[in-house]
């Protein structure tokens, strides 16, 4: 196995079956696989589509020791393998959330059209999936929604149904009282009670909304967080008992602090850029972002994505400081969009490429992140004086910005 260490992450040349093992258990927040597509492109593809369950099968099972509990997986592939890979992510404990589609603007000439049976098919699509992690019993959101009179059997989800439905309160009722309480209600009220789109309230819009189910429900109602009013709990004789009152309060603030942690700990981070959707449109990758070979003519990669894709993923679904992980790195897109991400969004990679189609991609990759300005060190010194011995890659754009 050979490491290739940069700034912010690491590249294998190895095989993910041999990389799983050196992860931390739980460490990983995002994986990002492109994978084989059973499309006969390249040698290690050459497997009938019906087979790639079976070769994913040990992948899947890995993500799922590697993986957080928040964690999120993204699969690109054909539309007929995704769907025969959907099962796998399902069994396997993966919720399925959405269907990316790329539609190609600039897809290959359709060469004996005359001879087509059906619609030329110029998309890839990604299926974004994600653990189910508050369905299962204990954990800190559990326990929050226990003391606040969920029953055992019940998920986060199902009782925030049952308290809207005890309030009788409107959506429009819910979000303008999340909003008086600084909550920012309006997330809330749109995918927090959906089930196509469903997304676990924040710490702030959890309290605030049984602040208000609670003053609407009345006495009957449940207590959430509600100081005693009555009894003038304050109105202590002793001094003594103050300070005792005091220190417990003390200690249920570091424990509400800890609680609050592990909830946000939980959520599975999403933030949706401007203007987008599941449908990405984007050229086919051309021009200086393209890998070429050694005498500059041809494609490194059949199949390179826009670096726009992965720096969108990478963003959108995981937080700064967390770990991505790229099992089939193939032109390690996820290395380079990380690389160049600001400070402030910095988070750290895994990527392994094992070089199985001898394509040897590594190289190219690492004169391409020189290129940008990454310093590596001895390993892309050595690989860009290798490179400017025996052929040159094309210079490319440093942009950080996103493209739609």
């Amino acid at each position: 196995m050979n490491v290739h260490r940069l700034p912010r992450g690491e590249i294998h040349r190895a095989r993910a079956e041999d990389v799983y093992p050196l992860l931390e258990p739980g460490s990983v927040a995002l994986v990002i696989s492109d994978g084989p597509y059973a499309m006969g492109k390249a040698d290690w593809d050459r497997m009938r589509v019906e087979d790639l369950p079976d070769w994913y099968a040990p992948h899947v099972e890995a993500w799922g020791r590697v993986c957080a509990a928040s964690a999120t997986v993204y699969l690109w592939g054909t539309a007929e393998g995704w769907a025969r890979l959907d099962p796998v992510m399902r069994a396997a404990g993966w919720e399925f959330c959405v269907l990316v589609t790329w539609a190609k603007t600039n897809p290959p000439s359709m060469k004996g059209v005359e001879m087509c049976r059906s619609w030329p098919d110029v998309t890839e699509v990604c299926g974004m999936y994600r653990r189910e992690a508050l369905s299962a019993p204990g954990g800190p959101a559990q326990l929050v929604a226990y003391a606040a009179g969920a029953s055992p059997g019940n998920t986060i989800r199902q009782w925030l149904h049952a308290e809207r439905a005890r309030s009788g309160m409107t959506g429009d009722e819910i979000e303008a009282a999340v909003n008086e309480a600084g909550g920012k209600g309006n997330m809330i009220c749109r995918h927090s009670f959906t089930e196509s789109q469903w997304a676990m309230p924040t710490f702030e819009q959890w309290t605030a909304l049984h602040q208000a189910w609670n003053r609407r429900g009345g006495p009957a109602g449940r207590p959430y967080l509600q100081r005693a009013e009555r009894g003038r709990v304050w109105d202590l004789a002793l001094r003594a008992d103050y300070e005792a009152l005091r220190a417990d309060y003390e200690a249920l603030r570091a424990d509400y602090e800890a609680l609050r942690a592990d909830y946000e700990a939980l959520r599975v981070p999403f933030a949706l850029p401007a203007g987008l959707s599941n449908i990405w449109t984007a050229p086919l990758v051309a021009g200086p972002e393209r890998l070429k070979s050694d005498n500059g003519d041809d494609a490194r990669h059949a199949c390179q994505k826009p670096i726009a894709f992965s720096r969108r993923i990478v963003l959108a679904s995981s937080r700064p400081g967390d770990l991505v992980l790229e099992p089939f790195g193939g032109t390690c897109r996820v290395a380079v969009a990380v690389e160049g991400l600001p400070p402030a969004e910095a988070r750290r990679y895994v990527c392994v490429e094992p070089d199985e189609d001898g394509r040897d991609y590594l190289p190219a990759v690492l004169a391409d992140l020189h290129s940008r300005g990454v310093d590596a060190g001895a390993d892309v010194a050595r690989t860009v004086a290798q490179v400017g011995l025996f052929g040159g890659f094309a210079t490319h754009d440093t942009g950080r910005g996103e493209t739609p």
